[in-house]
């Protein structure tokens, strides 16, 4: 009595982010790049103000770029190992967002109760 055009289940991970390299997905994998390419590349330009070929900023940049991509896959996997899906992605819009000064979030300390209190309105 089934339809041939439902579908007969729904995929757990439809809407989860695709992982690219290593476990991490797309954003995870441009920030631990780009980290590594700016740390690089401040340590290239270092090294030709002082004095040295200036083919070592590229170089820096790109080796740094590629050592931090290796390092965060595992850095990356620690901080999402017994999490929840998205953990990682709201943990860094949080922590962006208060360095920003922002009001995105609702920060309260404290603990949430699911139940009435004892105490009535008035």
């Amino acid at each position: 009595m089934s339809n041939q055009e439902d579908i007969q289940f729904l995929p757990t991970r439809l809407n989860r982010e695709a992982t690219v390299y290593g476990g991490m997905t797309v954003p995870e994998f441009g920030i631990a790049a780009a980290i590594g390419f700016g740390i690089g590349l401040f340590l290239g330009l270092v090294l030709w103000a002082i004095g040295l070929s200036w083919i070592l900023a590229p170089a820096f940049a790109m080796l740094m770029c590629i050592i931090f991509v290796l390092i965060g896959k595992v850095v990356f996997a620690r901080l999402k190992r017994g999490k929840p899906e998205a953990y990682l992605n709201r943990l860094i819009e949080e922590r962006i967002d208060s360095l920003l000064g922002g009001n995105k979030f609702i920060r309260r300390v404290g603990f949430w109760a699911t139940r009435r209190s004892s105490r009535g309105m008035f």
